[in-house]
C-alpha cells in the first residue's frame, strides 16, 4: 500500500470516526470528540486527526458528565513511525526500605532484615537512624550522576533520523542527532552526565523527529529529579499486546499509557492544596526503570540486591495469568483502555506510604445501636472524595499532603506512620445547639480494634479514667463493648482526653508514637477510630473521632494542643423550652409532614420562655452526629405547628453509605435567636 493511499484512508477514517460525548455544566454538548480524564481537567481532541497532538483543556469543575464511545476507527494502525521517550533513568540508584520494615504485636515498625542494615535489636524502635547508618538515601551536591533516556519506536514504520537535546530547569545541557533508523518496537538510549546540585530540579529529554508521526505528545519526558523513583515490571508479551490497539494516551504503546498515569499523579499532588499545604504536595514521582520480562517472577526477584535492599522507591508489577504465560493475550476492553485507570495512582499512593482511608469506615456492631430505632451506629469517613478513599478522579487529602511534604526526601518503606502524629493534648469541647459549652456531660469513648482487659490496672489522667486493653496484635476487633476511657466535662464543657500509655516507637520519617488517646494505634488504622458517647440528663448523643482528625491538626501546627468540637442537640439554660409531641409521617412518595405541639413552660411571662418561631431539622443516616449532622430545612413563625418537608429539595448531597434512615427534629426559637433543645420524631427507615 502506498503512503498516499494510506493517508487517504486515514483521512476518511478521521472524518467518519465515532467518538466520545462530553456534556458541560453550562449545557454545552460536545460529540464525536476524544477525551482524556486527568482528574483536575479533561483534555479534548476534537477530531481524530488531532489525536496524539496538543489538546484543549476543560477544567473538571466545568464538566457535568462524559461517556467514552469509540469505534473500530480508533484502533486503525497508521502506517507511520512514532518515537516515544518512555522514561529516564537516574544512576546511581538509591536504596529504599520496602520489605525491610517489620511490625511487632504492638504495631511498632522497625527497620531490620537485610545485610545492608545494622542489626541493633530493639534499639531500632527508638534509633532508626542507627539501623540505616552508612546508607546513602539522597544524592549529594557535587556528586556526578548519569541520566539515561530511553526512546522507543511504538509506531508501525521505521523512524527517520532525529535530533535530541537534554535540558535542565529550562537550560540546554547538550544535544545531538541520531542518524540510524529505529525499527518498530526497537529502543535506543542516550546518556548525559550531570553534577548534582542542591534543590529540586527538572530534567527534560526532547526529540525532534523528521516527518509525520502518530503522536507528538510523547516526544519529550520531563522528570522531577527529586521525585520518588518507580519501577515497572511487565512481560514482553503484554507490551506487544498493547501495541495492537490505541489507548487513552492516543498511542499504541503500553509505556505511554502508564507513564501518563505518573504525570496525572504529579498533577494531583500539585492540586492537593490545604491549610497545611498551601502550595500543594511538593513530592513527585518519576518512572526510573522498566523491566521487560520473559518471566515476571524472576524479574521481580532481581529487584532485590545481594545486600537485601531494593534500589528503588516502589513500583508496579503486571503479573501474567496462566493463559497469558502461554502467549494467549486477549485484547483489553476498549472502553477500559480508553479511560484513566484510577486504581493505579491509588495503589502507587500505598507505595509512598499512604493508607486506605476506607479502613476508617465502619458498618457498626450490635453492641452500639441508636436508642430510637435500633440501627447500628455507623461511620463513613467524612472526606471520602479523595484519592486514597475513592480511587479517583480527585486529589489527595490533607494528611497525605502533610506527610509527603514532610518526607519527600526520605526513603520509602514505612506505611501510615503519620497516624502517630497526634497533638500532646487533645481536648473535647462539648457544646449545645447555641454553641455554649455543656457542663457535667458524661463522655465515654469506645475504640475499634480493642477489647478492654478485665484483668488490667485502671489508670487516671486528669479528669479521664482509662481502661487497659488486650495487646495481642489483633487490631481487627469491632468497637469495644466497654469504654476505654470515661470522663466528665468541666463547667465550660471541656474535657482533656487521657494520654493512654504506649509501647513507644520513632520512625525514620520522624514520627513518634507517644502516649495519646488512641494508645497503641497501628499504622493501618484499625485502632484509629473511636465512638464517643456524650450524655446529659439521660439523653445520649454519638460521635466518631478519627485519628485522622488529630493528624490534620498536627500538620496544621497544633502539635501541643488541639480542640475537637462536638455539637450536641441539647439546649442552653437560657433557651426556651423545647417543642413536644414531634411526629413525622410520610404524606406521599417524596413528602414528609412534621408536626409538633407548643412547648410546656412551668413559668408564666418569663422572657426566656417566649417562643418567636420554630426551626425544622432533617438528617439522613445513623452515622455519628459529626458525620452527617442536623441541617435546618425550614424556619417558621410561632403559630405554625406543622411543616411538609420535600425530601428531594431538602436532601443535602452527602454520602449516605450505610443507611438512608430519615430523621426529623424541631426546635423552638427564643429571643435573640436562642434555640431550645432539638425534639426528635421517631425516624423513618428507608
Amino acid at each position: 500500500m502506498t503512503r498516499a493511499l494510506w493517508t487517504a484512508i486515514m483521512l476518511a477514517l478521521a472524518i467518519a470516526a465515532g467518538g466520545d460525548v462530553l456534556e458541560l455544566r453550562d449545557g454545552t454538548r460536545i460529540e464525536n470528540c476524544f477525551l482524556r480524564d486527568e482528574g483536575t481537567r479533561v483534555l479534548i481532541w476534537d477530531r481524530m486527526d488531532q489525536v496524539g497532538g496538543p489538546a484543549r483543556e476543560v477544567p473538571r469543575s466545568a464538566v457535568k458528565e462524559f461517556k467514552i464511545e469509540r469505534d473500530d476507527a480508533w484502533d486503525a494502525k497508521p502506517d507511520l513511525p512514532d518515537l516515544s521517550v518512555t522514561h529516564i533513568e537516574l544512576t546511581p540508584r538509591l536504596p529504599g526500605l520496602h520489605g525491610v520494615v517489620q511490625y511487632d504485636q504492638f504495631g511498632r515498625p522497625r527497620i531490620a532484615g537485610a545485610k545492608a542494615l545494622n542489626e541493633i535489636g530493639d534499639r531500632a524502635y527508638a534509633e532508626p537512624e542507627e539501623a540505616v547508618k552508612g546508607l546513602q538515601f539522597t544524592c549529594k551536591p557535587g556528586q556526578t550522576v548519569t541520566l539515561i533516556a530511553h526512546v522507543k519506536n511504538v509506531g508501525f514504520r521505521d523512524s527517520a533520523p532525529f535530533d535530541y537535546e537534554w535540558i535542565m530547569d529550562g537550560r540546554r545541557l547538550s544535544g545531538g542527532r541520531h542518524r540510524t533508523p529505529v525499527k518498530e518496537m526497537a529502543e535506543v538510549t542516550f546518556t548525559q552526565k550531570w553534577v548534582w546540585e542542591s534543590g529540586r530540579h527538572t530534567v527534560t529529554f526532547r526529540i525532534k523527529p523528521q516527518g509525520k508521526e502518530i503522536a507528538v505528545i510523547n516526544d519529550e519526558a520531563n522528570d522531577p529529579l527529586w521525585g520518588f523513583a518507580f519501577f515497572y515490571v511487565v512481560s514482553k508479551g503484554r507490551v506487544n499486546a498493547w501495541h495492537q490497539f490505541r489507548s487513552a494516551a492516543g498511542t499504541f504503546c503500553f509505556e505511554d499509557y502508564y507513564r501518563w498515569h505518573l504525570d496525572i499523579m504529579n498533577r494531583l499532588f500539585a492540586a492537593s492544596i490545604f491549610p497545611s499545604a498551601p502550595e500543594g504536595i511538593i513530592a513527585r514521582v518519576r518512572l526510573d526503570r522498566i523491566l521487560y520480562a520473559d518471566d515476571v517472577d524472576k524479574a521481580v526477584a532481581s529487584l532485590r540486591e545481594a545486600d537485601g535492599l531494593g534500589y528503588h522507591q516502589g513500583g508496579w508489577i503486571w503479573t501474567d495469568s496462566p493463559e497469558e504465560k502461554q502467549g494467549k493475550w486477549n485484547q483489553v476492553n476498549r472502553e477500559w483502555r480508553c479511560a484513566t485507570e484510577w486504581s493505579l495512582p491509588h495503589e502507587l499512593g500505598h507505595q509512598r506510604g499512604l493508607v486506605d482511608y476506607y479502613a476508617l469506615d465502619y458498618a457498626g456492631h450490635e453492641d452500639h445501636v441508636m436508642p430510637d430505632n435500633g440501627d447500628k451506629i455507623t461511620h463513613f469517613q467524612r472526606h471520602p472524595v479523595t484519592m486514597m478513599h475513592w480511587h479517583g478522579p480527585q486529589p489527595f487529602n490533607e494528611t497525605d499532603a502533610g506527610y509527603l511534604n514532610m518526607t519527600w526526601d526520605k526513603p520509602r518503606g514505612h506505611f501510615g506512620d503519620y497516624y502517630f502524629a497526634i497533638p500532646k493534648e487533645v481536648w473535647l469541647r462539648v457544646v449545645d445547639v447555641n454553641g455554649v459549652g455543656v457542663p457535667n456531660a458524661t463522655i465515654e469513648c469506645f475504640q475499634r480494634g480493642t477489647q478492654v482487659d478485665p484483668n488490667g490496672k485502671v489508670g487516671q489522667d486528669g479528669a479521664c479514667t482509662w481502661y487497659p486493653v488486650l495487646e495481642d496484635g489483633n487490631f481487627d476487633r469491632p468497637v469495644s463493648k466497654e469504654p476505654v476511657m470515661v470522663g466528665q466535662t468541666d463547667a465550660s464543657g471541656m474535657l482533656r482526653l487521657a494520654n493512654r500509655p504506649v509501647e513507644p516507637v520513632t520512625t525514620l520519617n520522624g514520627f513518634t508514637r507517644a502516649p495519646n488517646p488512641f494508645g497503641n494505634i497501628n499504622v493501618v488504622g484499625g485502632r484509629g477510630l473511636m465512638l464517643v458517647r456524650a450524655s446529659k440528663d439521660g439523653r445520649p448523643a454519638h460521635y466518631w473521632l478519627e485519628a485522622w482528625d488529630l493528624n490534620v491538626l498536627w500538620f496544621r501546627g497544633q502539635r501541643d494542643r488541639c480542640e475537637i468540637v462536638l455539637r450536641t442537640p441539647y439546649g442552653s439554660v437560657d433557651g426556651p423550652p423545647a417543642p413536644t409531641g414531634v411526629k413525622a409521617s410520610a404524606t406521599g412518595e417524596d413528602k414528609v409532614t412534621v408536626a409538633w405541639e407548643s412547648p410546656i413552660s412551668p413559668r408564666e411571662g418569663v422572657y426566656l420562655d417566649r417562643v418567636i418561631g420554630y426551626r425544622v431539622y432533617r438528617r439522613v443516616s445513623s452515622d455519628g452526629l459529626n458525620d452527617r449532622p442536623w441541617h435546618p430545612v425550614a424556619t417558621l413563625g410561632p403559630s405554625e405547628r406543622s411543616f411538609v418537608v420535600d425530601l428531594k429539595t431538602t436532601l443535602v448531597e452527602d454520602t449516605y453509605w450505610f443507611t438512608r434512615t430519615d430523621r426529623f427534629a424541631v426546635s423552638a426559637i427564643g429571643e435573640s435567636g436562642r434555640e431550645s433543645a432539638l425534639s426528635e420524631a421517631q425516624p423513618l427507615r428507608k
